[in-house]
């Protein structure tokens, strides 16, 4: 047994069986999926696939399209199976066992898993009360100097906030290791340091087609940086690691802009409705979003909310982590979906003032 995994269970996924046609609002995915003639397009590029040889390797197709796309050489892209595959490539890449892995707490967790199963030494820094970078914590001389490794989401999940901009330039100038900024709600937040990769040598940027371009279900990812880094990651990456079902995918997607903008555009709107909602609330107060969902502080049993919902047939994410126990997690969903969660919102509301007025 591998002793770094000594202790880990593994990683349980939100349940979709057993919940029938329950309104899914907890794992930040899209709630758009391809509409029926991209589906026919992509129908017809598997008719073209030949099904007994592997995959093209460095996916060069897809990331000549995504050249073009982000204004960048294709050796500055590596493709992979959902950014969880880049993350632990970059890991593999430029972190040795023992090395130091920086992630600030709470934040994704696959940054921290990953690292500790790959032996790494994962030094978590608390954000402060606004969930945002405090710079007396995360500018510490000593580990900008021995650090191998950075993960920031840019939004956070589940905070669901960018973080400091000052403070992250500031890590990048100062950092003696690899800076990745995870961009994967970056369509809903217009926020990028997409234009700092040719400045910074040692910033990666992750990307994924799994939240705004809606297809979770092929599982694409990209990490952008410069070739030296680049290298690192095709040295350690497996030879066919994307499938060839999952590139034709992704192709077809890039060819849908308009209808991506459009379902940005309405989950934007949600959003707003939501917070709008949230904000003549006694029961509820939402954190700052820069994403397609919200933290939602609230006031009383989180579990309660959790399965009061979950009653009513709508499922958000909640925490066993003890500074998010208070607090859920709404991913914003189509717009017929999020009148259901107001009603039922509206419901807990009014049984809450029944229950503090006897």
């Amino acid at each position: 047994m591998n002793p770094n995994i000594r202790g880990m269970t593994p990683y349980a996924p939100p349940a979709r069986s057993g919940h029938g046609r329950a309104i899914s609002l907890d794992a930040n995915e899209s709630p758009f999926d391809l509409p029926r003639r991209l589906r026919t397009r992509f129908i017809q590029k598997v008719r073209s696939l030949v099904f007994n040889r592997y995959p093209d390797g460095p996916s060069t197709e897809l990331r000549s399209a995504l050249s073009a796309r982000l204004g960048l050489p294709a050796d500055w892209i590596v493709a992979g199976s959902g950014s969880d595959e880049l993350i632990g490539y970059l890991i593999d890449a430029v972190a040795p066992p023992g090395g130091t892995v920086v992630v600030p707490d709470p934040t994704f967790v696959m940054y921290e898993r990953l690292a500790k199963i790959r032996g790494a030494r994962v030094k978590k820094l608390p954000l402060d009360g606004q969930f945002d970078l405090d710079s007396g914590v995360f500018l510490n001389p000593r580990l900008l100097k021995t650090a191998a490794l950075w993960f920031f989401a840019y939004p956070n999940n589940p905070t669901a906030n960018c973080f400091s901009e000052i403070v992250l330039r500031q890590i990048l100038r100062r950092a003696g290791g690899v800076v990745v900024i995870d961009e994967a709600y970056v369509d809903f937040s217009g926020k990028t340091f997409l234009p700092e990769v040719r400045r910074y040598p040692n910033l990666v940027i992750l990307r994924t087609f799994s939240k705004a371009l809606g297809i979770a279900l092929g599982r694409v990812g990209l990490a952008i940086a410069h070739p030296r880094l680049t290298k690192l990651l095709n040295t350690v990456r497996l030879p066919y690691n994307l499938s060839g079902l999952s590139q034709a995918l992704a192709l077809t997607t890039l060819e849908c802009e308009p209808d991506i903008e459009k379902n940005i555009r309405t989950i934007l709107s949600e959003r707003e409705k939501l917070l709008r909602r949230f904000a003549h609330s006694s029961l509820f107060s939402p954190c700052q979003t820069d994403a397609n969902f919200i933290l939602v502080r609230v006031f009383g049993e989180a579990k309660k909310v959790f399965e009061f919902l979950r009653s009513r047939g709508i499922l958000v994410k909640m925490f066993r982590e003890p500074n998010l126990r208070s607090c859920i997690r709404i991913t914003v969903g189509r717009p017929a979906e999020m009148n259901k969660l107001h009603a039922a919102l509206d419901q807990l509301e009014k049984r809450k003032w029944r229950e503090s007025s006897r």
